[in-house]
């Protein structure tokens, strides 16, 4: 199978400390799994630490990096995923926290799926996020199956992969975190194929 051309991006948000290695652990994964590739990085204008000065030495360096500024009066991690998802250049957009709970290296065991499936859904096979979120997330889960028909066992996990012609053919509205759970349900809805695969969590550090 030949390399796909990808763009990955990472809505951010005061993630100074978290960035330089997000950035520098996504060149290295799609410097090896994709043919052509970008990476844009939206961050809300109200970010206060620095998180768009490094971004910006970042971009300066590389023409495969981005910054996109989310608005302050365009506040929600759902619009920043849409602003992610309307600037992507390439075929298969890849998305995830930008907080490096996730090891990016995961994504190439997405690749031998996405010619046969239309969105690859990463679940944390353990989640190490405090109890509280934990039992947050369960109950946002069984709601939201209940209320939209969505199967997916892990809806609001930020590590995913999209062939762009799902996101032409829905519509997404949601700007709060309820955005991963209807781009599944709608792309379900439409007849998509979607994979899950399981990836490791890791305890935010930084």
């Amino acid at each position: 199978m030949r390399k796909p051309n990808v763009t990955m991006f990472f809505p951010a948000y005061n993630e100074a400390e978290n960035i330089p290695k997000l950035l520098n652990s996504a060149i290295s994964v799609l410097e090896d799994a994709a043919n052509d590739y970008e990476i844009l990085v939206i961050v809300y204008e109200g970010s206060s630490d620095g998180t768009i000065d490094i971004v910006k030495k970042f971009a300066a360096k590389s023409n495969r990096i981005k910054l996109l500024i989310q608005p302050k009066d365009r506040k929600g991690i759902g619009y920043a995923k849409m602003m992610g998802f309307k600037n992507a250049r390439f075929p298969y957009i890849f998305y995830a926290d930008s907080d490096n709970q996730f090891d990016l290296n995961e994504f190439k065991k997405f690749i031998p799926y996405i010619e046969k499936y239309d969105i690859v859904a990463g679940y944390r096979i353990e989640r190490h996020d405090p109890r509280t979120r934990i039992v947050i997330s369960k109950i946002y889960n069984s709601i939201m199956r209940f209320l939209f028909g969505a199967k997916e066992r892990d809806l609001d996990c930020a590590f995913r992969l999209v062939n762009k012609k799902v996101i032409n053919s829905i519509n997404l509205v949601c700007t709060t975190g309820v955005a991963t759970t209807e781009l599944l349900a709608k792309a379900r809805k439409k007849g998509f194929r979607i994979k899950e695969i399981g990836i490791n969590h890791y305890p935010r550090i930084l």
